[in-house]
């Protein structure tokens, strides 16, 4: 840590430690620039989130304090495990131990375990017979219908290729039954959707339908730790 940074926390600690703060944590954007106005003091050094007020600094450094972060962050801007860049930092600072810490907090993307369906044509033969009729006359060998969700929509691929390549198009009745399965899992198309896909198979008079809602979490990786 630059010399001139090591006199700005010993300057400012003590007004930590007089307040009773354990953990002392400002925001930033990704251009570096101080989300709050002061500091959140936390009742717990070591876990986030348990910060009990927010205090204003007893003097204007929210200038100097981006200046260290952009010049500690440097070119680190992005998580190599997920390949999500930073949307935001963290500036944490332990008054007692009198350490600095910076973390990148970036969006981790995921999805919930997924949920198999077999469903055969003999439990609605009304429903399931025209759609293997109109599968047999298209000469469509096992097909996936692909699903896209998230956003606030959703939809049903209008065209798809069977295993062997060959594009069929996803015909009324096959919307229909694939939308009402959808149904069943309320908010399929909310926020961060989901990953849904339909395979029919016209040998065996089967539809497989596999499903599970996508996560998106917020998650953070330590850039940098340093005493003063």
């Amino acid at each position: 840590m630059e010399q001139k940074y090591k006199v700005l926390f010993n300057l400012i600690n003590p007004s930590f430690i007089k307040s009773g703060c354990k953990r002392i944590s400002v925001d930033f954007g990704d251009d570096f620039n101080s989300y709050n106005n002061g500091y959140e003091c936390g009742s717990n050094s070591t876990e986030r989130n348990t910060f009990v007020k927010t205090i204003p600094f007893l003097i204007p450094i929210e200038r100097e304090l981006s200046e260290y972060m952009e010049e500690s962050v440097d070119d680190n801007s992005w998580n190599e495990e997920t390949e999500q860049e930073y949307h935001s930092y963290e500036l944490v600072i332990n008054p007692e131990y009198k350490s600095v810490e910076i973390f990148g907090i970036y969006t981790r993307y995921g999805t919930e375990p997924i949920e198999e369906t077999v469903i055969e044509m003999e439990e609605e033969p009304e429903e399931f017979k025209p759609i293997f009729d109109y599968l047999n006359d298209e000469g469509s060998d096992i097909l996936e219908v692909n699903v896209d969700a998230g956003g606030d929509s959703g939809w049903i691929h209008g065209a798809n290729d069977d295993v062997n390549g060959k594009s069929i198009t996803t015909s009324k009745q096959m919307e229909e039954v694939c939308y009402r399965l959808l149904n069943q899992h309320p908010g399929w198309e909310i926020n961060e959707g989901s990953y849904a896909t339909f395979t029919f198979d016209p040998h065996r008079y089967i539809i497989i339908f596999e499903f599970a809602y996508n996560t998106e979490e917020q998650d953070s990786e330590l850039l940098s730790s340093e005493k003063f």
